[in-house]
């Protein structure tokens, strides 16, 4: 079987935290990253569900909804700097 190199950057930290956990499964990080692209290339999606922390997306949420609020009021937009001085953050 034919195959290719596949390079990536990745923190030493983050790669040796990997690896420990990829040896402790019995394989190497070869093939943790071969399972990855098999997954993906079989069901033409990430095998992990990516998104935010349900906090972070309320206060995302909360966030726009009063960016709305302030839009609706007539207000114009301004840099964030200025809206921290007006609320004395």
């Amino acid at each position: 079987m034919a195959t290719t190199l596949v390079q990536a950057r990745i923190e030493p930290d983050i790669k040796k935290k990997a690896e420990m956990y990829f040896h402790s499964f019995g394989m190497d990080t070869a093939t943790a990253i071969r399972i990855f692209f098999a997954k993906v290339a079989e069901t033409g999606k990430i095998p992990f569900i990516i998104g935010v922390e349900t906090e972070d997306l309320y206060d995302a949420m909360v966030a726009d909804q009063a960016y709305q609020e302030y839009i609706d009021s007539g207000k114009k937009s301004r840099p964030f700097s200025e809206l921290l001085k007006e609320l004395d953050v």
